[in-house]
């Protein structure tokens, strides 16, 4: 199992972003650091740009559309937040 510690699934920021996912998660599939937002989710880019505008809100940083584009599963997200959270904080 993946480490539980800042980027397992009892962090924060994982959790604050499961919340935000968890409108658009109509399959009621399990949030994990592992699901692909796009694919296991269905969720399209207009909603994944929605939720990346709500987490740029919610920690005052802002994601680099390079980011965003190379970012898949639900953990690459959970990272990008951090360590965007390191260097802009």
């Amino acid at each position: 199992m993946a480490d539980q510690g800042i980027h397992g699934e009892d962090d924060l920021v994982f959790r604050r972003v499961c919340a935000l996912l968890d409108p658009l998660n109509h399959k009621g599939v399990r949030l994990t650091r592992d699901i692909d937002l796009v694919a296991d989710l269905e969720i399209d880019s207009v909603s994944v740009l929605d939720v990346v505008m709500d987490v740029e809100d919610a920690y005052d940083i802002s994601i680099p559309v390079n980011t965003i584009s190379e970012t898949k599963t639900l953990g690459e997200l959970v990272d990008a937040i951090h360590a965007i959270k390191k260097s802009q904080g």
